[in-house]
């Protein structure tokens, strides 16, 4: 990578680089738009060279780490990243994060006006910081959030009405395979009422 500045797609899925090629991300002297590094088996030890390779890589906008095993307490050096990059997309579906990893998505987010997409599938954030997570979103420009089979109960309908009501540039929001079911669903429900969202799962 490194010997190609110009280089603007980097796909290297199920490649298992644990110890991935950190020189070559975080040099700064590449301009990568979208990077993959979905199913390697990274852990959340990678995350501050992934968090290196955010901060000197202005132009990256596609970042996918699907089918790692990001959780850890690391995670955080990625989230912190985040605030100043120009991410539009994020992808960290099926990344075996919990409930305590909300809290520093939550900041990761408040603080990023780029990241148009947020992908969470997979995971299990049910648990009191979801709030914290639901509470960011809504002074965010996100567009598309995918949340499908990640735990969440009717405990968590509140607060993800409260991102519907409170964040009008949602417009597709994932919830399949969650277990909604109970008397805080109303509440999802007539969020949705006054929401520009266009497509509900």
């Amino acid at each position: 990578i490194a010997a190609e500045p110009r280089l603007r797609n980097t796909d290297v899925e199920n490649s298992y680089i644990h110890s991935w090629g950190r020189n070559s991300f975080y040099s700064g002297n590449i301009l990568l738009f979208f990077y993959s590094l979905d199913n390697n088996h990274l852990t959340g030890s990678s995350c501050p060279h992934l968090a290196s390779g955010i901060r000197n890589n202005q132009t990256l906008r596609t970042l996918d780490l699907y089918g790692n095993n990001l959780e850890g307490s690391h995670f955080r050096d990625l989230m912190e990243a985040l605030t100043t990059s120009r991410i539009e997309e994020l992808h960290l579906d099926n990344t075996h994060l919990t409930d305590s990893s909300c809290p520093h998505l939550a900041s990761g987010i408040r603080n990023n006006q780029t990241l148009r997409t947020l992908g969470l599938s997979g995971n299990n954030l049910e648990g009191p910081h979801f709030r914290d997570l639901m509470e960011a979103l809504t002074t965010t420009r996100i567009e598309k959030l995918p949340l499908d089979n990640d735990h969440l109960t009717d405990s968590s309908c509140p607060h993800l009405a409260s991102l519907i009501r409170n964040n009008q540039t949602l417009r597709t929001l994932g919830l399949y395979r969650n277990n909604l079911k109970g008397p805080h669903f109303r509440d999802l429900m007539e969020a949705l009422t006054t929401s520009q969202i266009e497509e509900l799962r």
